[in-house]
């Protein structure tokens, strides 16, 4: 299978499997191509019965900047379309990557934001970097935060308003006080650290430890974790004809992003 976005590698002797994000000119900024690549590389790798643990990375300076929202990127102009296209695109495929029947480890490096942030999130096992940092600006941007409210269930209430209500980041030391991550390594021992723990869980049942992770996220789904999904990103949805439409990213170009995000950002600067 040929990619473009994205890279994909398996050892079956292992069975491990890779799916890199591969736009490093880009900073892995998330467009509909790399949508598609990474659900299909998923699914290849969910579906192959030699493979027991899948680890996602990217390639490059930082893990992913979020979503691509470059002039040459195009989205959708009427609400239904917008409804339909982040369905799809996004919700979809998020949920289905926190349900997927295999472990997953996230292995992050230096920036890790907003869609980048909640695609990292969704993984079983989260390895960091050192300088790894997380953030998730929307609400600056005058939406309701990204198509997934994660961070209420891996930072606490209290810690997801004050960064949702700023915009500001986190460490990966701050981020594993809270419990966000698994571990925190230096980065020249990164893909050491993840291949190691890949490792030791593909040494496992595969089969008890699918059901176990099922039953887990069915813990969290009789607390509201899916039902609490789906009524956020309605309300994601409907802020962007609110806020954003008024005082946000409807009022620009995308050509013009990049001079809304720096005078935004400027107030926010010590």
């Amino acid at each position: 299978m040929d990619f473009e976005t994205i890279l994909y590698k398996e050892s079956p002797e292992e069975g491990i499997a890779w799916v890199t994000m591969n736009r490093p000119q880009k900073r892995n900024a998330i467009n509909k191509k790399m949508i598609l690549e990474m659900g299909d590389a998923f699914r290849r790798a969910e579906n192959n019965e030699d493979i027991r643990v899948i680890i996602f990375n990217g390639e490059g300076p930082c893990f992913s900047a979020g979503h691509d929202l470059s002039v040459e990127e195009q989205y959708p102009n009427t609400s239904e379309e917008r409804i339909q296209w982040e369905r799809k695109y996004y919700f979809d495929e998020i949920m289905y990557l926190r349900n997927i029947r295999k472990p997953l480890i996230s292995q992050v490096h230096s920036y890790c934001i907003a869609a980048g942030l909640v695609l990292a999130l969704m993984a079983d096992i989260v390895i960091v970097s050192e300088d790894a940092v997380f953030n998730d600006p929307v609400v600056r941007m005058g939406a309701n935060s990204q198509e997934v409210m994660i961070l209420p269930w891996v930072v606490g209430e209290k810690k997801a308003k004050e960064l949702l209500f700023t915009g500001d980041s986190l460490t990966a030391q701050e981020a594993l006080r809270l419990g966000m991550v698994n571990k925190v390594v230096p980065r020249e021992g990164l893909d050491d650290a993840v291949y190691e723990m890949a490792k030791r869980v593909a040494l496992m049942p595969l089969m008890a430890v699918s059901l176990v992770k099922e039953s887990i996220n069915n813990t969290l789904d009789n607390m509201g974790y899916t039902n609490s999904m789906k009524m956020h990103f309605a309300s994601h949805l409907l802020s962007h004809s609110t806020e954003e439409a008024r005082y946000g990213m409807g009022n620009h170009k995308r050509g013009d992003l990049r001079k809304l995000f720096d005078e935004r950002d400027k107030s926010f600067q010590s």
